[in-house]
């Protein structure tokens, strides 16, 4: 067995090596596939943050220049009017969530805004003045935690031409070959392109009512121009001025986003902008663009600089690990998104990966388990029966051995008028005849009822008569073996379903054991009786012998099986006994019992319930 169980683990081993390998390159590819998974997913919330940032600044780069004043000039039919600006009204209201208010850096530096009349219109009376000057004071004070100003510096010549300045920049760059800056500045460049400078072209009125609102005009009466003059500058106002407005570029802190642009109006620099509240603003896009659930996502995401985080949607947890870090597009260049798996989502793949590698080892260690455990009890009953052959031909030989003895005394003349000695032999011929007959019959008894072919003849009897008739017909067996035999029997009338000749069949047989095996007790009795307790009857069968060891009581039920070696056994038998009993009592719904009595041994034949 040594052996097998050597070969069993080599297989395991075997096997389970070239399944451990595919297992371990399953997960690295699961690993690894989910992982793209999620950046996939990543970089799809990134584009969709990227086109949503898009769109919400087409909107407010395509606003004229002049909306962000109080009042502004529209083409009308027939001419233009004087209407206030889309951005005038109050409370706010905005496509932007999170939106402060819009303004204005004239190039003094002066901030406007244009839900407040400034300049010759500062008088004009307006509902709710002290909430939108607190909205000025609040823009104000943003402009200034974020260091944006208006030094009111004009253009150079070298400024006003696009190419020149271009082929400058271009010149004073160090151009040593680097494919990382080459492929980050494809990338900006793909940005600043989504949007370029534009022109306006201002009519008189417009200029005017702009710079009436500057208080460039002392009065709406006056017609000329106060601009600080340069050389290039001529003293009348232009009747039409055209306008240079540039992209919007944006700075922002952990709290608010300045979205800005610069306004070049006849070469004076104007800014113009407008500021919203960062974590509302990033979260309606999260929430409304994304369909972001914090509830049930599994991912975080962030919102920082490469220092630190501004804001955080999701589960917060320092184990998380980062799926993707990216910056927005401009003109959020310098805004990092970045994205984690929560420690208890992270790759539930992997975790599949690693419940189906275990139960593939398992059923493996199961399979191997079992077929060697089948190959032990075949190759031990394959060792019982050899055993049986063995212990058969051993009892067959003994009685054929004396009956041959016996019968050629008989055939010499010797014995032929010694009457006396002639009977003996006939009865020695007769037990050893009758001993052949029952080994013979045990066998094809355990024959049949290993193929169910034991046919049963239930009949209603008292099992006190069958107790009877048995001690009748055995009893004088068990004396002749030098054992006495005591009966006891309880008062019984019930009458239960039985097979007389099963009955007297699993009597015989623990009888021949008890004889068999306390032949060397000191005290030879067989004991039998008859027990009616409530609703159980049972026959009891003890002997006064060695009993059996306590690790063997399961054990002495199976087919062929002896307590003692085969090559040292000191009884004879085939070990077929005790295993038929166990057969023929489940035949009929009997049970038995088997255990020490201290000394002997005592085994219970309990009959079906009397109720059945």
């Amino acid at each position: 067995m040594k052996r097998i169980r050597i070969t069993f683990f080599l297989i395991f081993v075997a096997i389970a090596l070239p399944v451990l390998v595919l297992l371990v390159k399953s997960y690295s590819q699961v690993k690894t596939g989910v992982l793209y998974a999620y950046q996939e997913h990543a970089f799809l919330v990134l584009q969709m943050l990227n086109q949503k940032i898009y769109d919400d600044l087409s909107v407010e780069e395509q606003r004229s220049y002049s909306e962000y004043r109080f009042i502004r000039a529209v083409p009308v039919i027939g001419g233009e009017e004087i209407t206030l600006s889309k951005l005038a009204g109050f409370p706010i209201k905005s496509h932007y969530s999170g939106m402060i208010g819009h303004f204005q850096l004239e190039p003094d530096g002066t901030l406007k805004t244009p839900v407040l009349p400034d300049g010759v219109l500062e008088s004009i009376a307006i509902a709710d003045r002290e909430n939108r000057e607190a909205v000025r004071d609040s823009i104000q004070k943003i402009l200034l935690q974020l260091g944006l100003r208006n030094d009111g510096r004009f253009r150079t010549p070298v400024e006003r031409n696009p190419s020149e300045g271009i082929l400058n920049k271009i010149y004073k760059q160090n151009l040593k070959y680097d494919k990382k800056n080459i492929l980050d500045s494809n990338n900006a460049l793909a940005n600043a392109v989504k949007f370029t400078s534009r022109y306006e072209q201002s009519s008189a009125k417009e200029t005017f009512i702009f710079d009436v609102e500057s208080a460039k005009i002392r009065k709406i009466t006056d017609t000329k121009n106060t601009i600080p003059q340069d050389d290039n500058t001529e003293n009348e106002s232009p009747e039409i001025m055209e306008v240079e407005i540039e992209p919007f570029q944006a700075i922002f802190n952990h709290q608010f986003i300045v979205f800005y642009r610069h306004i070049w109006r006849n070469n004076e620099p104007f800014i113009q902008g407008f500021v919203v509240n960062l974590a509302t603003y990033l979260g309606s896009l999260i929430r409304n663009d994304v369909v972001f659930n914090l509830q049930d996502q599994t991912t975080t995401i962030e919102f920082g600089s490469k220092s630190r985080p501004f804001v955080i949607f999701g589960k917060i947890d320092k184990q998380k690990s980062s799926i993707l870090s990216m910056p927005l597009q401009a003109p959020l260049g310098d805004m990092f998104f970045t994205m984690y798996l929560t420690p208890d989502e992270k790759f539930n793949a992997e975790s599949m990966v690693v419940l189906l590698g275990f139960l593939m080892f398992a059923v493996l260690a199961g399979g191997l388990i079992a077929i060697y455990r089948l190959t032990e009890s075949q190759l031990t009953l394959a060792n019982k029966k050899q055993d049986l052959i063995s212990a058969v031909s051993h009892e067959f030989k003994t009685p054929l051995t004396a009956i041959h003895m016996y019968i050629q005394m008989l055939q010499t003349s010797i014995f032929s008028n010694n009457i006396e000695k002639r009977d003996r032999y006939f009865y020695h011929l007769n037990n050893e005849t009758s001993r052949l007959t029952r080994l013979i019959q045990n066998v094809l008894n355990l024959s049949k009822l290993n193929k169910n072919q034991w046919s049963v003849q239930l009949k209603k009897e008292n099992p006190k008569n069958i107790l009877n008739d048995f001690i009748a017909l055995y009893s004088t067996n068990i004396e002749k073996q030098g054992f006495d035999i005591t009966v006891t029997m309880d008062t019984c009338e019930h009458q239960i379903l039985l097979d007389r000749d099963i009955i007297m069949q699993i009597l015989m047989n623990l009888i021949d054991n008890s004889l068999k095996f306390a032949k060397t007790a000191e005290y030879k009795m067989i004991v039998l009786e008859l027990r009616v307790d409530a609703n159980e009857i049972f026959f009891v069968v003890r002997d006064y012998g060695p009993g059996i060891p306590k690790k063997e009581l399961s054990k002495v039920f199976d087919d062929f099986y002896r307590i003692e070696n085969e090559m040292t056994r000191k009884t004879s038998g085939t070990g077929i006994g005790l295993s038929m009993v166990k057969k023929l009592a489940s035949l009929t719904k009997m049970k038995i019992v088997i255990e020490n009595a201290y000394p002997g041994l005592r085994t219970k034949v309990i009959f079906p319930p009397i109720s059945l």
